[in-house]
């Protein structure tokens, strides 16, 4: 494994030197990891940043909610200047209503004693919809994990795509060195030599293609975790080859975990949970309100501001007392509402029976690519070992003239195709892994613990 692995980060390292010689000559590599990489993608991300914002605000709305249910304490103060009083008569004599200075300070408190549910169905809906804003920025990190995840397995495949072409190359090579040495003994033809040249030219067409297939990789992979393309970057990653879940337990187990993990769920749980709340909102208002309700008030009148120090000139009055509120027509319109969100009810329940056979589908399908790959990749390993016997003994064969070239050309064919084609194997079951992680809805929960 780490033969293998060497190389390819060999060739990683020389496609990051040729796409990035523009970069700053101070920023040293980047150094990532499987989990950096996705940690990273997660915390650079818009969308996820978003999210977040959004259950802050619906957390701010469950503070707001309860609000509505504690004592409102309102002061005010006035002033007001009376340039003209009216007057009475008395006895002949005018007499002046009123002073000239009006001051006048309340306080007022109102505490609700029954809503009619009013409270606690607001409080309940914005529970959950700050629940519905949790998953919703959950189902947002699940899916850059698993964006990440599979862009940097891309790019290990273009690696080791870039690796096996560029050991056909120097197969290649070697080859037509050989048929020169051949033909200058005479044992070889120019039609040999001229095949073997065509060979080459096709394998360096071939590595170009594939070092710049890897740049455009790595472009990817810069994206997605939110650094400058230019940024110089290692990559100390492997395919991965197993999973946090238990492939044996089989799909059946793995759609109850789905059903109980996955954001999605818990999404159209905490909008039925929304629903009812919204219905407790809209029935309240058919029922009476009852609120306590106290003020307070102080009041000072004289032409001059004289004894406006003097406790004695200020007026006070308290008073306490109970506000009911009973409706009795308001055009239907809470009826309306309380059907209106009934049939919302309804429709939730579809969704749900909808969501529950999507994710059913999902984790079956994801378990058998997991189980398809797991298979191919085994059959691909032995294929690749028998391509190396088969070169090895077309070559032997062709140097001692019991073979002809077409049988080493043939070889060195079967073998880079069985090496390509085991690298994407390799691809496809880590990627297979990611998905199933992806179904059951555990995607990227360890890197956020």
């Amino acid at each position: 494994m780490g033969n293998r692995f060497l190389p390819r980060l060999l060739a990683m390292a020389l496609i990051f030197q040729a796409t990035t010689k523009v970069g700053s000559a101070d920023d040293g590599p980047l150094s990532l990891t499987a989990a950096a990489a996705v940690q990273m993608a997660m915390e650079n991300n818009e969308l996820i940043g978003m999210a977040r914002t959004d259950a802050r605000a619906a957390r701010a709305r469950v503070r707001e909610s309860r609000a509505d249910g504690l004592p409102a304490v309102s002061a005010s103060a006035g002033y007001t200047r009376n340039w003209l009083l009216p007057t009475i008569l008395f006895n002949d004599s005018a007499v002046k209503i009123g002073s000239d200075n009006e001051l006048a300070g309340v306080v007022r408190l109102r505490q609700p004693l029954y809503t009619g549910g009013l409270v606690q169905g607001g409080l309940q809906l914005s529970r959950s919809q700050l629940a519905f804003a949790k998953e919703s920025e959950r189902q947002e990190r699940q899916r850059i994990a698993a964006q990440a995840e599979v862009i940097l397995y891309d790019g290990l495949l273009a690696a080791e795509l870039a690796r096996v072409q560029q050991l056909a190359l120097q197969r290649a090579r070697a080859n037509l060195d050989q048929v020169q040495a051949l033909r200058n003994a005479g044992r070889a033809t120019r039609f040999e030599w001229t095949r073997a040249a065509v060979q080459v030219s096709s394998a360096e067409s071939d590595s170009i293609e594939s070092a710049n297939d890897l740049a455009l990789a790595l472009i990817d992979l810069r994206d997605i975790i939110g650094v400058s393309l230019s940024k110089p970057i290692v990559v100390h990653a492997e395919f991965r080859e197993t999973s946090i879940l238990s492939i044996s337990m089989g799909p059946e187990a793995l759609l109850e975990q789905a059903l109980q993990h996955r954001p999605e769920c818990l999404q159209i749980r905490a909008a039925a949970s929304a629903n009812r709340a919204d219905e407790r909102v809209a029935k309240a208002a058919l029922r009476p309100h009852l609120d306590l309700v106290a003020v307070g008030q102080m009041q000072f009148e004289e032409d001059s501001f004289s004894g406006v120090s003097d406790g004695g000139e200020w007026r006070r009055s308290w008073s306490t007392g109970v506000n009911l509120e009973i409706p009795l027509f308001d055009g239907m319109r809470s009826r309306s509402q309380v059907s209106r969100i009934r049939e919302g009810r309804k429709r939730i329940q579809l969704e749900e029976s909808r969501l529950d056979r999507t994710i059913e589908r999902e984790v079956r399908q994801a378990w058998m690519d997991v189980a398809e790959a797991g298979q191919r990749l085994r059959a691909r390993g032995g294929s690749v070992e028998q391509a190396h016997f088969g070169l090895e003994d077309a070559e032997a064969r062709y140097r001692t003239g019991a073979g002809i070239q077409l049988e080493v050309l043939d070889a060195q064919l079967t073998l880079l195709q069985a090496e390509s084609e085991h690298a994407r194997a390799r691809r496809d079951q880590a990627v297979a892994l990611v998905e199933l992680e992806r179904a059951v809805g555990i995607i990227g929960e360890e890197v956020q613990e």
